[in-house]
């Protein structure tokens, strides 16, 4: 039984996601003029990173499930 694999574009455009996901937070990090604002700024950047991996998870898992079916 041939098993189907996600194309290089899913890969392609879940990379994207991850890289648009992570601007934000890092631009506010580079912008960071207090200890406060740095602060903040590593927070967002965590929680950033926290809900990418979870949505990497889920995608990769849901692009599996997608693929065995065809």
């Amino acid at each position: 039984m041939r098993r189907n694999k996600p194309t290089t574009w899913y890969w392609t455009a879940l990379a994207m996601v991850n890289v648009f996901g992570l601007i934000y937070p890092i631009s506010l990090l580079l912008r960071a003029n207090s200890v406060d604002e740095n602060l903040f700024a590593t927070f967002v950047l965590i929680a950033a990173v926290f809900v990418l991996v979870v949505i990497d998870a889920i995608s990769i898992v849901m692009a599996d499930v997608v693929t065995d079916r065809r």
